[in-house]
């Protein structure tokens, strides 16, 4: 049922949250109520049986830590977008050459190149609506001087795909070889890994790109098993057997690790560090940190960092 402000705000007094009415007001008028519960459900007193969820506080919750959770969310999806369109960059480039100087200059348009007819169906369908549809320049330009062959050559349309639609695009490409390439190219061992990566990585973007919850949230997608980022990672030991974590620091690591390796001197993990090492232990467990995660090659100083990476322990 609708609810005004006034009635809001009354609400979560009621209910424990004490703070300065205006900064309340504020919040809800600008950012809204539903958006905000979900940062207050960790302080939520327990539900009942008979609850999903209690919707009470402990008394004297303070609101302001509500909206300083929010600012940190905020600014963790900001440097996670960053990092994740420079991977999304990265990708779309090197895949783009190889395939093209393997394939040719529309490589896209030959069902032979990829491992599915029915899916490249799907996906030609998909970006020639896209061409069609777009009032980009360099697709007018094309479209002027050339009828034939229908699309544009690779390199172009792949400027107008999203990065899931990318990650299926190299998903479906039958050359492994060259999908090894590409992800070896992009500091990931394999093929295998750079599609899990590519996937993990669609799926937050899409959080970050609609304003998500991102700081303690249990990914869907699961993070590919990387040996090589084993001492970095956040990985429990279940049955016997070491499991990766859904955990938003392992997107983290992932992200740092591969930006290291296109760029040795990136400053994406000190600013990681610098944003999260002020942050509660309880906040930081909730994103999956371990507790010795300032020790981790990943998180050290570059210099430092790198020896380590290249000589890991025995």
């Amino acid at each position: 049922m609708p609810t005004t402000i006034d009635e809001q705000i009354s609400l979560l007094l009621q209910r424990g949250m004490v703070g300065d009415e205006a900064l309340i007001r504020q919040w809800l008028t600008t950012v809204g109520y539903y958006r905000l519960s979900a940062y207050w459900l960790p302080w939520e007193l327990p539900p009942t049986p008979e609850q999903t969820r209690s919707k009470s506080f402990p008394a004297g919750t303070e609101f302001s830590e509500i909206v300083d959770i929010y600012v940190f969310d905020r600014k963790l999806r900001l440097l996670v977008m960053e990092a994740i369109d420079r991977f999304e960059i990265a990708v779309r480039a090197r895949w783009t050459n190889l395939f093209s100087l393997a394939h040719g200059s529309h490589a896209h348009m030959d069902c032979e190149n990829f491992q599915n007819g029915f899916e490249h169906a799907r996906m030609y369908a998909k970006i020639n609506r896209s061409t069609e549809d777009s009032s980009e320049v360099f697709i007018k330009h094309y479209r002027a001087k050339y009828r034939s062959p229908h699309l544009p050559p690779l390199w172009q349309v792949t400027e107008l795909m999203t990065l899931g639609e990318i990650s299926m695009w190299i998903k479906a490409t039958r050359d492994n070889r060259l999908k090894d390439a590409v992800a070896r190219d992009l500091g990931l061992p394999n093929r295998e890994t750079l599609e899990g990566t590519l996937q993990l990585l669609a799926y937050v973007r899409n959080i970050c790109a609609h304003h998500g919850r991102l700081w303690n949230r249990k990914t869907v997608k699961k993070s590919p098993n990387i040996k090589a980022f084993h001492a970095d990672l956040d990985i429990v030991v279940k049955g016997g057997q070491r499991q990766l974590r859904n955990s938003i620091y392992n997107v983290l690591v992932i992200l740092s690790r591969t930006l290291r390796h296109q760029s040795p001197d990136t400053s994406f993990p000190q600013r990681v560090c610098r944003l999260v090492e002020s942050r509660p232990v309880g906040q930081l467990q909730a994103m999956g940190f371990p507790n010795d995660w300032r020790d981790r090659p990943i998180w050290r100083p570059p210099s430092v960092s790198r020896d380590a990476i290249a000589n890991p322990p025995a």
